[in-house]
């Protein structure tokens, strides 16, 4: 019961302290501050400097709710509300706990998405192009194309049946993930021709050279993507393909998908990312998307995928104990 009353309250709480100054600041119009001008911070080699702690994590859709049609951008109330109720939502899935629950204070682990610098988003979707901001028609080859698997869809005759995140292995990406709702933290570090991104999801780490290198061999694939960047200006970009077949994003092909990202700094605390994927044999055209990465104060979380490494081991106990009751095994599908 006290736990209850503490997210009612808690929740109210920090709804007002969050909607309000982080509103104004993503309202507040774009006027250059006399006193503190923004100067563009660089490395040593004189390159836009990214590096820090960043977060991806956001209210927003990856497509646009078809009600707004193509409008791109939300109302100054329409912004507060659904940001006051992503706030509220996300505290009462960290402390809406039952009377049999434990009760912990959840905050020291950081496992709400306040605590991670979440911040509004005018836009109505995070797809830009195309211009309804939704996703393309899949082409027929797309339609075909059997999904990836999932937890024991393809049965539990031993962890190879079994997908890729619930062997800890990735949950695909590039693109940064957005709307994960927990460990959407990245750590970037930048040095002579290359720069790297660690994920605090599922604790990858991403080596990018920016020296002029081209792509390794087609037949060189990892989790997540051979990625080769270069510097357009201020902005960095890098073009990622040769994906594992069991890890490409959407259930794409790996053998025509490519993922165009573009980092851009554009004040001290936001990094605008802006990706592109183009995949001709899954998608009727490209589509792009952006989503700010917030700074935050770090550092990355460990990412413990399952409780104890414990997890795959009882699917398959669980699974023999099945077999030997005489139940009936999950279907493929």
């Amino acid at each position: 019961m006290a736990n209850q009353v503490f997210a009612t309250v808690g929740r109210a709480v920090l709804a007002a302290l969050l909607v309000g100054p982080a509103f104004l600041m993503a309202q507040a119009p774009a006027k250059p501050s006399p006193a503190k001008p923004w100067t563009m911070p660089r490395t040593p080699d004189g390159k836009p400097d990214l590096q820090g702690y960043w977060t991806s994590l956001s209210f927003t859709p990856l497509e646009r709710p078809e009600k707004y049609g193509t409008r791109e951008f939300l109302t100054d109330e329409e912004v507060k509300a659904i940001f006051e109720a992503g706030v509220n939502r996300s505290y009462e899935f960290t402390f809406a706990n039952s009377a049999d629950t434990p009760v912990y204070d959840a905050t020291v682990y950081a496992l709400d998405a306040w605590q991670n610098g979440v911040r509004p988003n005018r836009r109505t979707s995070l797809i830009v192009d195309p211009p309804n901001g939704r996703l393309p028609a899949l082409t027929p080859e797309g339609k075909a194309r059997p999904r990836r698997r999932g937890q024991g869809e393809d049965g539990f005759d031993g962890p190879e049946k079994l997908g890729t995140g619930v062997r800890c292995l990735t949950n695909g990406g590039p693109p940064i993930p957005a709307g994960s709702g927990y460990n959407n933290n990245t750590f970037i570090l930048q040095g002579p021709g290359q720069v790297v991104i660690e994920y605090e999801w599922m604790s990858k780490t991403r080596v990018i050279p920016t020296d002029g290198r081209p792509h390794l061999a087609p037949h060189m694939r990892f989790w997540t993507g051979n990625g080769v960047g270069r510097w357009d200006g201020d902005t960095l970009v890098v073009e990622n393909r040769g994906f594992q077949p069991e890890a490409t994003y959407m259930d794409g092909n790996p053998a025509t998908l490519r993922i165009i990202e573009r980092f851009t700094r554009i004040d001290a605390d936001t990094i605008e990312y802006k990706y592109t994927v183009d995949d001709p044999s899954t998608w009727t055209r490209p589509w792009t998307a952006i989503t700010p990465l917030s700074k935050v104060d770090g550092p990355l979380f460990e990412y413990a995928c399952h409780e104890g490494n414990n997890g795959i081991v009882n699917m398959l106990e669980g699974a023999r104990a099945q077999d030997k009751a005489g139940a009936a095994r999950p279907e493929s599908r």
